[in-house]
């Protein structure tokens, strides 16, 4: 093979590569709650939920640019890897601005969230917090999600004083089973992942008799919108990120302005 042709083949070879490289585009992964149904979920070893359908949607739409990967980890995992840089965003935070500073930005809302306290009926827990406090009350056990910020002041306060104790377990599922078996007297999360999670426990536990244990919405906390949040974090090299928040903010405005967006609600049957 003379000089010649070999320069040939090597200068193809290297316009294939650099043609190669060019049409490649950058992986951004997206972290996802592992255990918030309906929201981001996995059930048999697979990703689900509304926010994890939102963003695979969005992902189409930025497929040209990005090639998103949406990954699942436990909640407070999550937060860790925004705190340090070693994870670009995460799913569903509620903004935290001054309790997270090492979130930001977040993304467009993508669905607002009631947070109440569901607690058995003989349970009233305005009576344990604000200007209703019964002081000569033994304190209730209140259960939340671990490394989840949603109390109101007036919870915290409770907290404070002695008249609620609060437990931080794993994730729903534990929680709801804990009300189920009154281990807490209440938990206090969004409306309808605590709905939906107890439907599904009662229906893996059949002979618990759980149907017979009458629960409440005893108060409603706030009301808040979950977003994507992106680290802020100092360590972070993603050269990308202003411009991937845009795309992917004007991909989930698309989106929910589309008739697609309705029939994914009804589908896990929100209203």
């Amino acid at each position: 093979m003379n000089l010649a042709k070999c320069i040939s083949i090597f200068v193809f070879w290297l316009s294939v590569q650099l043609l190669t490289n060019a049409q490649e585009v950058p992986t951004v992964v997206i972290l996802a709650d592992d255990a918030y149904p309906p929201y981001s979920f996995v059930e048999d070893g697979q990703l689900k939920g509304i926010y994890v359908d939102m963003l695979r949607f969005a992902a189409k739409q930025l497929s040209p640019h990005y090639r998103i990967e949406l990954r699942p980890t436990p909640w407070q995992r999550g937060l860790a890897d925004l705190a340090d840089g070693r994870g670009f965003a995460l799913i569903p935070p509620y903004k935290h601005i001054d309790k997270r500073p090492y979130i930001w930005p977040y993304s467009v809302a993508l669905l607002s969230e009631t947070v109440v306290a569901m607690c058995h009926k003989d349970v009233d827990i305005n009576g344990y917090i604000g200007r209703q406090l019964n002081s000569l009350a033994l304190p209730i056990n209140v259960g939340i999600n671990a490394g989840y910020r949603i109390l109101s002041e007036e919870l915290i306060n409770a907290v404070n004083k002695g008249t609620i104790k609060l437990q931080e377990n794993k994730d729903t599922q534990s929680n709801v089973l804990k009300l189920l078996h009154r281990r807490i007297d209440c938990y206090v999360n969004d409306r309808y992942s605590t709905l939906w999670e107890l439907k599904q426990v009662k229906l893996m536990h059949p002979n618990a008799k759980f149907e017979q244990i009458v629960l409440e919405e005893s108060l409603i906390v706030m009301k808040q919108t979950a977003h994507i949040g992106y680290t802020d974090s100092e360590a972070h090299g993603y050269s990308y990120k202003q411009d991937f928040v845009e795309r992917m903010n004007s991909a989930i405005e698309r989106f929910q302005a589309s008739d697609s967006f309705s029939q994914l609600l009804q589908s896990y049957a929100l209203p």
